[in-house]
């Protein structure tokens, strides 16, 4: 049991050296138990029983043993039968705190008043045989008894033993099971032991090395994401303000309030956490890290939910720990910023969040909150307010204060939080102007209140009433009960705000006149972003914050986990960046939001200054998206005003579509003294402007048929897209085929359209030319067209075929072309093995398809137009027939292109022969390909041996398959 119950006491003691501090308390070492004895009755004990005959009634005292204590109470009244409430009858002793539980005994004797030589009679005070001693327990875990007595206000009748007539006894133990004797919710076992939830005798959860006896506790959770805990000074800072609060417990009327700031459990570190709310997404705001996402937070040793430390999670009663501790302790946890990372200033533009803590508010209080000082500190000068520790205490009281139901203005009579910030009169760290103490080391006009205690409205400081439309200037002192401090207060001006001492007359209207009533809206003070709309006309109350706090949260609107209440604004680092020198800002428009290239964009430039300082060694900066940045000198800037200055750039051809053109414009300048403008308020001196812009972007696609015998007909596509913005002009679609490849309209098969030009090179290559002209964005086309190898071509041979997409744009913009490929295979199927002689084919007319007629063309071609009639890019059997007539070579060569065409033989099959021999031709092609140059050039005599070759092939003389 006892191995269990400190293992239980190490783990739950874990998490506070999970950050670097000092114990908080030691647990108290001893708790006092106390018996008290009410009454005493013996019904038949005068003259007879403890008293012998004639001795009238017994003189009772009693004998109190506590453990190892024992106390002899004085005696009670002479010859009484009954005795009530015995005057004295009490014994208090201070029991370990590491016992489990203390014996308690008591004897009733009677005290024999005249000699007697057997001594003093014990009465018999319990039911139990053979002893004439009440014996009871009371165990120190929960305050239960056992024994002969079981409850904690009881009477016990003796049995009545031989010489030991039977009296009965009336008790009274203390603490009872369930007494708190100080009132705050918590019994006294349960402060000196801790809590045993399963009546094992073990302690499930320690409370008794924080808990106070005699005050009012209160207990907070603390939770850190790395680098943003508190130290334990700051924590000490805190529970010292509540410590000394002239605050006196109305049962003990001990002075001061119990707050046990217990650190417990590092989190994992994000830049940003939502707490007015809940994300979808798992640890990203307040709730899942306090109870996980989803809710698991009893996962016996789990990572989800953090609320109670991970011994109190991995325990077995953990549904029980921490059902107790959601009803008792309010959790907080220190993180670097709140969630949205940025938020929307007064200027309309978007700033980062750099409020330094949220926290629930409402009439009963609140049980949840969060302190954000990491991202908060990184935006100001935490040394202008003494340093970062200083900053957390601060922050944590404030945010404490309204888990405790205090507004910015406290708490109203009426019992709700008073929303009325910034009042003069409201000397609290609750105030927006006494969150944070300036440090004395700051020039004087710059220290709003740099004697500020860590401390919420004392009690026994109670300032007089401000009615805003009758101030008077001339009662001393102005403010009352502040002693020395100031007392800050706003104009209604803008960036303007003053400070006077608290125990004199205050000139509202800082003129050389002192009125008995003037109007002045005394809580409007600019630079706080809690202040600045102040209505002006309020009577502006101010009461201690002390003995209005609200200590029970369970009541509360937003008890419930995940409700958290209307998102109430706070005090944030630019509320503090406002109250320094200069401050500078640029805003930048451009009159187009969308250009297109050789468009000229003209930008507007503002410079303002939002004071309090003139600005001076204005200087303004604008650097273009592309080219040398411009700087120009500007005058000074008072407060409130500003400066307005254009420029102009031309979108160039280079732009990208969609790309955004970015102008971008700084200021930069320095307060009345010569000093910089400080670096926390930089973030308003640059600004943007942009511009999409939109240009062509084409794209271009082709494909052809993988694979055809030579002579067929192969389809090629292609496909254009502007997958730009803006339209394309110029748009030129070219297609370049080797050779060996040949295209007419005539043979053209594809679903076009047909090409605006058709170019034959002077090295055998044929240019087609597309010329859409203007394509428009989003707008596509295809074309499809065929074309032919020649017959002579061998198989396996690859034809590759290359396209181009030439286009321009808008102010005379040419783009880069898209160039293409696409490879198509010659194939071949064996040859017939049956060439015909010329005669033959001029007999075979019928055999004269179109097919085998646009093969032969698409090889050769000289024979178009041979009947006389005008070349027209394909074949008629007119043609044929006239070319067929033809003398020698000619005539031979036809008839071959026949046989290849009709695939008889092939350009590959080969051939033996004396003739072909001499030639060196050893395949069909070869020897067409001879003859085809033997005409070219006009020599007779090689026209005479390729006639020979070819009549030799042409009746099947000389292949070899």
């Amino acid at each position: 049991m006892w191995t269990r119950a400190l293992t239980a006491c190490l783990l739950a003691m874990a998490g506070l050296f999970a950050l670097p501090v000092t114990p908080a308390r030691s647990a108290p070492a001893t708790q006092p138990v106390t018996v008290r004895i009410m009454s005493v009755e013996c019904e038949h004990c005068t003259d007879e029983g403890l008293e012998d005959a004639g001795k009238g009634a017994p003189d009772f005292y009693a004998k109190i043993s506590i453990g190892s204590q024992t106390f002899t109470t004085p005696r009670a009244p002479d010859d009484r039968t009954k005795v009530f409430v015995p005057e004295g009858w009490t014994m208090t002793q201070q029991v370990s705190t590491s016992l489990p539980s203390v014996d308690i005994s008591v004897q009733i004797w009677d005290a024999d008043v005249f000699p007697d030589p057997n001594g003093d009679d014990l009465a018999d005070s319990t039911p139990r045989p053979d002893d004439a001693t009440s014996r009871f327990k009371l165990d120190l875990v929960d305050g239960s008894l056992s024994g002969d007595l079981t409850s904690s206000n009881q009477c016990l009748l003796g049995n009545g033993e031989e010489d030991q007539p039977p009296v009965q006894v009336c008790f009274d133990v203390r603490p009872y099971t369930f007494e708190d004797g100080d009132g705050d919710g918590f019994t006294d076992y349960a402060e000196h032991r801790g809590l045993d939830f399963n009546g094992d005798g073990s302690i499930d959860l320690h409370l008794e090395q924080f808990a106070d006896p005699t005050r009012r506790d209160l207990f907070v959770e603390i939770d850190w994401m790395k680098d943003e805990g508190p130290g334990r000074a700051d924590l000490d800072a805190v529970e010292g303000a509540f410590d000394a609060a002239r605050v006196e417990n109305p049962i003990t009327e001990a002075r001061g309030l119990a707050l046990h700031l217990i650190p417990d459990e590092e989190l994992t570190w994000a830049e940003t956490l939502r707490f007015d709310g809940r994300d979808a997404g798992a640890y990203d705001d307040f709730d899942d890290l306090k109870w996980g996402d989803p809710a698991k937070s009893c996962t016996h040793g789990g990572e989800d939910g953090h609320f109670g430390t991970p011994a109190d999670r991995a325990s077995p009663l953990c549904e029980q720990i921490l059902l107790f501790k959601r009803l008792h302790f309010r959790y907080g946890i220190f993180i670097h910023g709140l969630s949205p990372a940025t938020v929307t200033g007064r200027d309309g533009k978007q700033h980062p969040n750099t409020t330094s803590g949220m926290a629930e508010l409402d009439d009963r209080g609140g049980n949840d909150f969060v302190v954000s000082v990491g991202r908060f500190a990184r935006n100001i000068d935490v040394s202008r307010y003494n340093g970062i520790g200083a900053v957390r205490q601060a922050t944590l009281l404030h945010e404490l204060g309204h888990t405790f139901g205090l507004g910015h203005g406290g708490r109203t009579d009426d019992g709700r939080p008073d929303p009325v910030n910034c009042k003069p009169n409201y000397f609290s760290v609750m105030n927006y102007s006494r969150q944070f103490a300036t440090a004395k080391s700051l020039p004087a006009d710059q220290q709003l209140d740099p004697d500020r205690p860590l401390d919420l409205q004392p009690v026994d400081v109670k300032p007089e009433t401000l009615v805003e439309s009758s101030l008077s200037e001339t009662k001393d002192p102005g403010v009352d009960g502040a002693g020395g401090r100031r007392v800050i207060w706003g104009g209604g001006a803008d960036s303007q705000w003053f400070y006077d001492p608290a125990d004199e007359p205050i000139n509202w209207l800082v003129d050389s006149k002192r009125e008995s009533s003037v109007n002045v809206n005394v809580n409007r003070i600019p630079v706080f972003d809690g202040c600045h709309e102040s209505p002006g006309g309020e009577t502006l109350r101010s009461s201690p914050d002390w003995d209005r706090l609200v200590y029970d949260f369970t009541s509360s609107r937003y008890f419930s986990e995940g409700s958290h209440g209307p998102y109430l604004p706070e005090l944030t680092a630019h509320d503090l960046q406002r109250q320094q020198a200069a401050d500078l800002n640029v805003t930048k428009t451009v009159d187009r939001a969308e250009a297109v290239p050789g468009d000229r964009l003209t930008y507007t430039v503002k410079v303002g200054n939002r004071g309090p300082s003139t600005a001076t060694a204005v200087s303004l900066t604008d650097t273009p998206p592309g080219g040398a940045a411009v700087t120009r000198d500007l005058p000074d800037l008072p407060a409130g005003r500003t400066d307005e200055q254009t420029f102009t750039y031309e979108v160039p051809c280079t732009v990208t579509d969609g790309g955004v053109l970015t102008n971008t414009a700084t200021v930069t300048g320095k307060d009345a003294s010569g000093g910089a403008e400080p670096a926390q308020l930089l973030g308003d001196d640059t600004a943007t402007a942009k511009t999409t812009a939109h240009v062509p972007v084409l794209t271009l696609t082709r494909t052809a048929t993988p694979g055809a015998h030579a002579g067929d007909p192969v389809t090629h596509t292609l496909t254009y897209r502007n997958t730009g913005s803006a339209p394309a002009t110029d748009v030129v679609v070219t297609d370049t085929l080797p050779r060996e490849v040949y295209y007419s309209g005539a043979l053209d098969q594809g679903a076009g359209p047909r090409p605006a030009e058709v170019v034959k090179d002077g090295d055998g290559r044929t240019t087609l030319r597309w010329k859409p002209g203007t394509v428009a964005p989003g707008a596509s086309a295809t074309v499809t067209y065929t074309a032919r190898t020649s017959l002579l071509t061998t198989g396996g041979t690859v034809v590759t075929t290359r396209a181009t997409l030439r286009y321009g744009g808008a102010g005379g913009c040419a783009y880069p072309d898209v160039t293409v490929t696409a490879d198509s295979t010659v194939t071949e199927r064996p040859p017939g093995r049956d060439p015909r002689a010329k005669l033959v084919w001029q007999l075979r007319e019928s055999d004269w398809t179109p097919d085998l007629l646009a093969r032969t063309q698409a090889t050769d071609q000289r024979y178009d137009g041979a009947d006389g009639s005008a070349p027209d890019g394909a074949l008629s059997k007119a043609e044929v027939r006239a070319a067929l007539l033809l003398p020698l070579l000619r005539g031979e060569l036809l008839a071959t292109y026949l046989n290849l065409a009709d695939r008889r033989i092939n350009a590959a099959t080969r051939i033996v022969s004396a003739p072909a021999a001499l030639l060196d031709l050893t395949s069909v092609g070869q020897a067409a390909g001879y003859a085809q140059s033997a005409l070219q050039d006009g020599d007779l005599l090689r026209q005479t041996k390729a006639t020979v070759v070819l009549n030799e092939i042409n009746l099947n003389l000389s292949e070899r398959y």
